[in-house]
């Protein structure tokens, strides 16, 4: 099952105007522009809990990602939300679902929102359309992994209902040190607050 393409617009805690909106063909040189610039701050800012963006990225690269996630999409196996500030693509929200038939139901977040953009809700708008476009195609159980040392981002998980599931020690290398990783989830049916609630409160 897939969706139509879904677009709404909020204002962030300081006032800025975000459209939220899927991915599109014409969208590769923002996806590289954001790209790059989560790189440079992978690269300046060691504790920035990314696990991607080890290498600066190409537009070979991008393009054809770009293209997984519209064939993903179309094919209800991948949900992908993004955050523009006018053309400037500023944050990014997906969902995998898993593909074996015992955990079809099942997918992985992943989450990357610019520096300048966090804590003024972007990230909370990102992950509640993700999740209700999730629901929607019938993965209704999602996981996540974060740092240890991560507490701002464990604290939106929690907010947004995830729960912690284990933690593995050591899991992360990071300039000679090592960092905790936890699992978390959250099942979409029995969640707290559901996220089509939580979208007609924002």
């Amino acid at each position: 099952m897939s969706l139509k393409p879904r677009e709404n617009t909020f204002r962030t805690a300081d006032g800025r105007s975000i459209v939220l909106r899927n991915l599109g063909a014409h969208d590769t040189q923002a996806l590289l522009k954001f790209a790059f610039s989560m790189f440079e701050e992978k690269a300046a800012n060691r504790d920035l809990g990314l696990v991607a963006f080890d290498r600066e990225p190409t537009l070979t690269e991008e393009k054809e990602y770009l293209s997984q996630i519209i064939r993903g999409r179309k094919a209800g196996e991948v949900v992908s939300v993004a955050a523009f500030d006018g053309t400037k693509l500023v944050g990014h929200c997906e969902v995998r679902r898993r593909m074996r038939e015992d955990v079809v139901h099942a997918g992985t977040l992943g989450i990357a929102v610019l520096a300048g953009y966090r804590g003024v809700g972007l990230g909370e708008k990102l992950m509640g359309e993700a999740l209700f476009q999730a629901r929607q195609v019938g993965i209704w159980l999602v996981q996540l992994t974060v740092f240890a040392n991560n507490s701002v981002a464990a604290g939106l998980y929690r907010k947004m209902g995830f729960k912690k599931a284990g933690r593995i020690p050591d899991k992360m290398l990071r300039d000679r040190r090592h960092i905790d990783e936890v699992i978390m989830y959250v099942d979409l049916r029995r969640s707290d607050k559901s996220v089509s609630q939580r979208r007609k409160e924002g």
